[in-house]
């Protein structure tokens, strides 16, 4: 009889090393919005990948950065409380800029914590880097955390090296009966993917502190009795002067904002969808406990 695993991997790292990216690319769907912005992932994700001889949640968290506002104090909360509660940890690097001390850190405070579970280090965007580079990175990862189980250079743009790096998590991953159904992907309610797909859109659409200072509240989720999918979401921006920037001469950027994030809803889940969107200017939202929580960004981890 053969062994079924089933367990969770955190998925750990600083921001903007691919995290996202990669949870996506092994469960074949976009789950976590993608953005060249720091920061994009706010709260865990779960991405769920199942096999005949495993189940595999993948857990996406904020990147572990330092910050003085409240958001940032609530992302990283949720980044080191998935860490304690998950089966295997995977801590994620950008293999191609150089070993900094924040990194290094990182992957000493895991090494120094004797935490039970199982630790896995991915060396991401190998693509991009000389492969004369590569063993010395290695042999620096490896020298900060030598107890690792498990030390894996991919790219999780390309795909490749996938299949290594989940034959490894797969190995170390407890015995045990798959939770969720075969066809599910995600945890996350089609309410909360509209407001991911909405934000990732603005993160893409602006630039500098805008997007940082924006968060998507859904206030209306129905649907019609043809299946068609009517959304009414407010994009909260914490200045005055950014309304306008964001609503662009016409309305034009919240055009093009709506009309992307609407087609990859309707992609993703399938089906017609109507959304609309307002602009809300609250100035302190990223900063306030009450607020972040009705977001979904208080910082507990369910």
């Amino acid at each position: 009889m053969s062994i079924h695993r089933y367990g969770t991997i955190a998925l750990l790292g600083r921001p903007n090393v691919g995290k996202s990216t990669l949870m996506n690319r092994i469960i074949g769907a976009r789950v976590a919005i993608v953005t060249p912005k720091p920061q994009t992932t706010r709260h865990r994700i779960l991405g769920i990948y199942t096999t005949d001889r495993a189940q595999m949640v993948f857990v996406d968290t904020p990147g572990i950065h330092r910050g003085r506002q409240q958001l940032n104090r609530n992302m990283v909360r949720v980044a080191y409380a998935a860490a304690e509660e998950a089966d295997v940890l995977a801590i994620m690097q950008d293999a191609s800029r150089p070993l900094d001390t924040m990194t290094s850190q990182l992957i000493e405070r895991f090494a120094e914590n004797h935490l039970r579970q199982p630790r896995v280090h991915i060396l991401n965007k190998v693509d991009k880097i000389e492969k004369s580079l590569l063993l010395p990175r290695l042999q620096a990862v490896q020298a900060l955390d030598p107890e690792a189980k498990a030390w894996i250079p991919l790219s999780a743009r390309k795909g490749t090296q996938l299949d290594g790096l989940l034959k490894t998590l797969e190995q170390w991953l407890p015995e045990g009966e798959a939770v969720y159904d075969a066809e599910w992907f995600t945890d996350q309610s089609q309410r909360q993917l509209a407001a991911e797909y909405v934000r990732e859109q603005v993160f893409l659409a602006m630039h500098q502190e805008i997007p940082f200072q924006t968060a998507v509240d859904v206030e209306s989720f129905t649907e019609d009795d043809d299946g068609r999918l009517h959304i009414e979401a407010v994009i909260l921006v914490g200045s005055e002067s950014h309304k306008p920037m964001l609503i662009g001469k016409r309305g034009a950027g919240m055009k093009r904002i709506g009309s992307a994030a609407r087609k990859g809803l309707q992609t993703l889940l399938g089906r017609p969808v109507d959304l609309r969107l307002w602009v809300k200017v609250d100035s302190n939202w990223f900063d306030h406990p009450m607020k972040l929580q009705d977001l979904g960004l208080g910082g507990n981890i369910e």
